[in-house]
């Protein structure tokens, strides 16, 4: 499974595009009502937010498997990483086998570098822009996230990742393209004070050779 586009609101777009082509220096045009952000394989777009919006997303890149102490020291270098209530700020997960880091762009959106250890992608160099390989994960609060879960594994022809399905925090997909689906409200990793929102998104990606899209709140999910 991947994520080939996507659509966010933000209320700064001139903003965005400042963070995004100056702190992590991927190319990134703006037009008259909206940003494209190249982030490796995937558009990630900023539409303009309506008057009154307000809250933030979660979405994850993925970078090489071997590059997490490189991308790390690039991104700290650049602006403060979030940490946990105990002051860390690198965060390994054994039943992901994988490891992150978090910060927030300049929406207050928690955006995460994930290594995942599992995919076959290492790349020579210090890390640059260039390694930033994907967006693989984006976060869909909901109210009932277990049905949520089962509805879009039914309809994409997925499964659950490295888990059962339950109420406060479940992963659909793959490595290369993960739909986060935790309790609305509950806040997002780590210690971040960002609530997870119901916010409107639009994804699209493929699965199994096929379309898909989730698009809307509350989510419609086609393919």
């Amino acid at each position: 499974m991947n994520i080939q586009k996507l659509e966010l609101l933000s209320p700064d777009i001139p903003a965005q595009q400042a963070f995004y082509a100056k702190v992590l220096e991927l190319p990134a045009e703006l037009n008259a009502s909206s940003l494209i952000v190249k982030a490796g394989e995937t558009e990630l777009v900023f539409s303009q937010a309506p008057a009154g919006f307000s809250g933030a997303y979660h979405f994850a890149f993925n970078i090489p498997s071997n590059q997490f102490e490189s991308a790390r020291q690039w991104i700290s270098a650049r602006l403060p990483l979030l940490h946990d209530i105990s002051g860390k700020e690198v965060f390994h997960s054994n039943t992901w086998d994988s490891d992150s880091v978090y910060f927030l762009d300049a929406a207050g959106n928690v955006l995460e570098f994930i290594a995942r250890h599992t995919l076959q992608n290492p790349m020579d160099g210090e890390f640059d822009s260039r390694m930033i390989l994907n967006v693989s994960e984006i976060g869909l609060p909901s109210e009932d996230v277990v049905g949520l879960a089962i509805e879009i594994c039914s309809k994409l022809g997925i499964s659950t990742y490295k888990q059962e399905a339950n109420e406060n925090f479940t992963p659909v997909g793959d490595e290369n393209g993960l739909l986060i689906l935790p309790k609305m409200d509950r806040i997002w990793m780590p210690d971040s004070g960002v609530p997870a929102r119901m916010l409107p998104v639009h994804v699209w990606g493929q699965a199994g050779g096929r379309p898909w899209e989730v698009h809307g709140v509350p989510y419609e999910i086609a393919v």
